[in-house]
């Protein structure tokens, strides 16, 4: 990309303000002395992802940008001043070979490679410096003794025979003139040269690490210098023996080359180094932000386990690792393990079995230096998902500290919810915290177990997070993946970036293109970054790939008679029974997926195309009333099927046993009514006349038959409380979204929450868990949150009604248990906020405030009996069927129902 995209907020203090023109300018000075390139007065009145005309931008170059708008024949003062540097447009501009350590991949994992180079600068001036570096899997770079940055864990996994990322640094601070300086930079594995990763055991860039860099530096006297990777460069072992993103590090103080990334080091025993094979893959600027240490904890407890060793609970659950300081002898052991509970020993939990069998994950060796003053260790090249630290260590080791730091990529919080209920703001803040906590290069499904890119996992909580989170590079990142990973028949696998898509793999389920639900993450995140953040650039670039899947899904499905008939993961983990292989809902994903690519496909001009996804969205709607619903009845029905018609897997213990286990078929089948009829209200698929009946069914299926609980599995969870509340219960949601029995989020965070784990631990609730039960997995998967979207939506009411906020319904539902609820989102025009507050005379204010740019349609729940009190400037459009709507434009606005 060549052309930026700029984008600006307004704000004024008057109401009904808008953008009706505006004048860009981009110079080479922040003074604007030097001015590159101005727009004049423009019309326009969208303020986002503006890419200017005529703007000819030149590669390595910084650039000053700012705005000034008009509303009629007001004028605004110009903006704060703020720049962007441009990177390489061809990367045949960037120097430098790819360079690693002198060895043969074999079966035997060699340490971390160090590679330096010492250059000289002449005794100038430096205008500015640059470093450019791609290094493979993951690497960290010093320049006299200092990191070139904060940045961790880069870069962020792709499929790296198609792309691989590049970073660039400033390093102008880092040199020094008229001497020597050194550059230096470690390099570990990650996911393109791991050991014992059935992830990427089979990947086609299964290779040795590597880097290439390249240092470009501008004095001010206009001449330039330039040092880059070749034979030149030296290479070492590190100190780090063994490292896994999964399994954890094994690392020998003792092996340390103390400053070995200053000029004045002795490196005459090291190697040359080798030229190496480039990567496949093209080298891409990265575009998203980067992983850091976002913040420090300390530990809330230190015990000690049954078996001995030192336990550190932080009483918190996170991604990240543990900054330890001991002191002890040379060559004396210690032993870092990672989890989120414990184990009925009374130890942390080390993840064994799973699809990974009987190794540990997250597990550290730590052999010490001797230092007398000390020595810290702290991970490189592996993250973890952890509440508890258990070190283990001889009696002459003593440990000094232990610091607990988060680590994900560094994304701003941007929405807020908050209410009366501190339930339902707990709820709120343990999906926030479960997303970030998922956010390492890729949307992961946990930070402990597989850290792998599952793809419905994503598509379930992408609307949250981007409702939350400053987090649109990231997942834009992530649909680059899914072009560069998809096959040539159109198909998606359920885990992205994957080694082998569609092909062999050591673990069958992961490479599968044929779960519509999981592949369809492709179409479902594109169109939540099109309607949420207005991005239709990406709507432009994933278009073919977003047709090419949606053909391979009308193809199979009209050999089908219009239903899904495969397998999939379905809904996955419902209450009760398995929820896989579901028909309706499978086939349901697959008419949402088509509804929402035909609107894309419109917005582009591709009427076409449009009206073929639209009429295969109908044909597999009429095919799912054929064969699922029953108008005796009023309401849908998949036979469920076990997945073990034999009965429960041999060994496995009674205690164990879920109660599905033991009973018939048909005793399951009844237990699973949402999970086969919540889609179909959601998605628009019951006929309009029969509705109201459906709707009916479903209240008493959560009322009555499940007591006020909700019973649906992930994939089905996240509409089922937006369902109940447009099926006129609101109420009856409230009710099972804080039941206090199992299942439900209830049970987590009121009836969990406190008490007694197996271990021995107490359960803390503070992120949301893999499954309903307290024997769940997981402690970290945000899938299981998507009650957050209902706050956002029905409780605060904020939706919008076309893409990127351009127009939004504010409709809050004022739950009577409620005193107050607000909430806040940032769209690409600014924030949008809803603020409802009951007084104790029973009246109810709304406060709305809609953004320069945005229109919005305000719905005030009232009966015949209440009275509103409106401020003069809005327009009232009807007051019929329980609601008063009004017509606002941008501004605040201050609503009032009376009794």
């Amino acid at each position: 990309m060549t052309t930026p995209r700029l984008s600006w907020q307004l704000l004024a203090n008057y109401n009904g303000a808008q953008q009706s023109a505006y004048q860009l300018q981009v110079a080479f000075d922040g003074q604007f002395e030097n001015i590159y390139w101005d727009s004049q007065k423009t019309e326009g009145h969208i303020p986002y992802d503006i890419s200017p005309d005529g703007l000819m931008l030149k590669p390595l170059t910084r650039y000053y940008w700012r705005v000034k708008v008009w509303d009629g024949d007001t004028t605004s003062e110009w903006s704060d001043t703020k720049w962007f540097e441009t990177a390489f447009f061809d990367t045949s501009g960037f120097n430098g070979e790819w360079i690693a350590k002198n060895v043969e991949r074999s079966a035997q994992e060699q340490p971390e490679t160090l590679v330096r180079n010492v250059f000289t600068l002449p005794e100038k001036d430096i205008n500015q410096a640059r470093l450019y570096i791609a290094g493979l899997g993951l690497y960290l770079a010093e320049i006299n003794g200092e990191r070139v940055s904060q940045d961790e864990l880069k870069p962020a996994y792709t499929p790296y025979n198609k792309r691989v990322y590049y970073e660039t640094y400033d390093i102008t601070s880092l040199l020094k003139s008229g001497q020597n300086n050194a550059i230096g930079v470690r390099l570990g594995r990650g996911n393109y040269a791991g050991y014992g990763d059935i992830d990427i055991e089979v990947a086609p860039w299964l290779s040795e690490p590597k880097v290439k860099a390249m240092l470009f530096i501008t004095f001010t006297d206009g001449s330039e210098a330039q040092w880059q990777t070749d034979e030149s460069w030296k290479t070492a072992d590190g100190p780090t023996i063994t490292n896994s993103l999964k399994y954890g590090e094994r690392f020998d103080a003792r092996l340390r080359q103390n400053g070995w990334s200053q000029a004045d080091f002795d490196d005459s025993k090291w190697q040359q180094a080798s030229i190496a094979l480039p990567p496949a893959g093209r080298l891409v600027a990265r575009n998203y932000e980067p992983i850091r240490v976002v913040a420090s904890i300390s530990p809330k407890a230190v015990s000690q386990t049954p078996a001995g060793t030192a336990l550190y609970d932080f009483r918190s659950t996170q991604a990240g690792w543990a900054k330890v300081t001991l002191k002890g002898p040379a060559g004396a052991r210690i032993k870092l393990v990672y989890g989120e509970k414990l184990n009925a020993a009374g130890s942390v939990f080390d993840g064994t079995g799973g699809p990974f069998g009987g190794t540990a994950l997250q597990q550290y060796e730590y052999v010490l230096a001797g230092d007398a003053q000390g020595e810290t260790f702290v991970p490189r090249y592996s993250y973890n998902g952890y509440r508890f630290v258990e070190i283990q260590k001889p009696d002459n080791v003593e440990v000094i500290s232990v610091e607990g730091q988060i680590v994900h990529n560094d994304i701003a919080v941007e929405g807020s919810f908050e209410s009366s209920d501190p339930l339902l703001n707990r709820y709120h803040r343990a999906m926030v915290r479960s997303t970030l906590n998922n956010f390492h290069g890729i949307p992961t499904d946990t930070p402990m177990y597989e850290k792998r890119g599952w793809a419905a996992d994503a598509l379930l909580i992408v609307d949250s997070a981007l409702r939350n989170t400053h987090s649109q590079n990231l997942w834009e990142k992530w649909m680059q993946d899914h072009q560069d990973n998809q096959t040539s028949d159109g198909g998606i696998a359920v885990i992205v970036p994957n080694q082998n898509p569609g092909g062999e793999q050591p673990d069958p389920f992961v490479g599968k293109t044929s779960d519509p639900i999981w592949s369809s993450s492709y179409v479902q995140v594109n169109f939540a970054l099109f309607w949420l953040k207005g991005d239709k650039r990406i709507v432009q670039e994933q278009y073919p790939g977003m047709k090419a899947w949606m053909e391979k899904w009308i193809a199979t499905l009209t050999e089908t008679n219009f239903i899904f008939t495969g397998n999939s993961w379905g809904d996955h983990e419902p209450a009760h029974g398995a929820g896989t292989d579901n028909q309706i809902v499978a086939s349901a994903f697959l008419i949402d997926s088509a509804r929402k690519l035909a609107l894309m496909a419109s917005l582009l001009g591709y009427s076409d195309d449009s009206s073929r996804f639209t009429r295969f969205a109908e044909n597999v709607i009429a095919s799912i009333n054929r064969h699922f619903y029953s108008a005796q009845n009023g309401y849908y029905d998949f036979p469920y099927v076990s997945p073990f018609p034999e009965g429960p897997p041999p060994g496995m213990p009674v205690d164990l046993m879920p109660d599905w286990m033991k009973m018939s078929p048909e005793e399951v089948d009844q237990k699973q009514f949402q999970t086969d009829n919540v889609l179909p209200l959601a998605f628009g698929i019951v006929p309009t006349n029969k509705r109201d009946a459906l709707c009916q069914a479903l209240i008493e299926d959560v009322r009555n038959t499940h007591d006020k609980h909700i019973t649906s599995g992930a994939t089905v969870l996240k509409a089922t409380l937006p369902v109940l509340t447009e099926c006129g219960a609101p109420e009856l949601a409230y009710q099972a979204a804080v039941n206090p029995t199992y299942p439900g989020w209830g049970y987590w965070f009121r009836t969990l929450n406190g008490s007694t784990a197996e271990g021995g631990e107490e359960i803390v609730v503070d992120t949301h868990w893999e499954a309903w039960g307290d024997h769940a997995r997981s402690h970290n998967h945000a899938f299981r949150g998507t009650i957050d979207d209902w706050l956002f939506e029905y409780v605060a009411g904020i939706k919008p009604t076309a893409y990127g906020y351009a127009s939004i319904i504010v409709k809050p539902t004022f739950l009577s248990a409620l005193d107050f609820a607000r909430a806040s989102l940032a769209s690409p025009f600014g924030d949008v906020k809803s603020y409802w507050n009951r007084s104790d005379n029973n009246t109810v204010t709304l406060e709305v405030s809609v953004p320069i740019g945005a229109k919005a349609e305000i719905w005030l729940p009232v009966t015949e009996k209440q009275r509103i009190t409106a401020p003069a400037d809005v327009t009232l459009l009807s007051q019929s069927k329980g609601h008063a709507i009004y017509q606002v434009r941008s501004g605040l606005y201050q609503f009032a129902v009376h009794q």
